[in-house]
Parts: C-alpha cells; sequence; structure tokens
C-alpha cells in the first residue's frame, strides 16, 4: 500500500453519495478502491488500485450524479421508464 494523506472532503462526500447511491457494485474491486480513497486518499493506492481507480472508479465520479440514480433506477425497475423523472 502507498502512504496515507489527507483527503479532500469534497471529493469523500461525493465518493460516500456515489457509494450510497449504489452505483458501484457491491463487493466489487471499484467498490473497495473508492473506500480506501475516501478513508486515505489516492496516495495510499498501489499500481493495481490506481488500475481500478481509473478504470472502474473514475467514469462513475465524473458523470453527473442525478442522472446515473435516474438511470439505475430504470435499471432496477426492469427497463422500465416513468412517464416524467424530476431531479
Amino acid at each position: 500500500m502507498g502512504r496515507v494523506e489527507k483527503v479532500d472532503e469534497e471529493l469523500r462526500a461525493l465518493i460516500q453519495d456515489v457509494i450510497d447511491a449504489g452505483l458501484l457494485a457491491e463487493e466489487s474491486r471499484g467498490l473497495a478502491v473508492a473506500r480506501q480513497v475516501a478513508a486515505r486518499g489516492f496516495g495510499s493506492l498501489d499500481a493495481d488500485g490506481r488500475r481500478v481507480w481509473e478504470q472502474a472508479v473514475l467514469p462513475v465520479l465524473s458523470k453527473p450524479l442525478h442522472e446515473q440514480i435516474a438511470i439505475a433506477s430504470i435499471l432496477r425497475r426492469g427497463g422500465y421508464v416513468p412517464r416524467k423523472i424530476t431531479f
């Protein structure tokens, strides 16, 4: 493991919102890496952790959260789209 560093509070909050919304699969390596970065910072990741961060976590963090939550909700309902999605 790498070094522990001060974690940006906005990044920590965003990661927690993504986790709470269920946008990272349970028991996935991406979820574990996201939790590690929220707790100990990006510097705590080894090379494999950085790869997982870039491939699995960063794409989720870079998209608007409200849109991802709406899409995840639609997928959980088996593809049913309500008449109007309000944010």
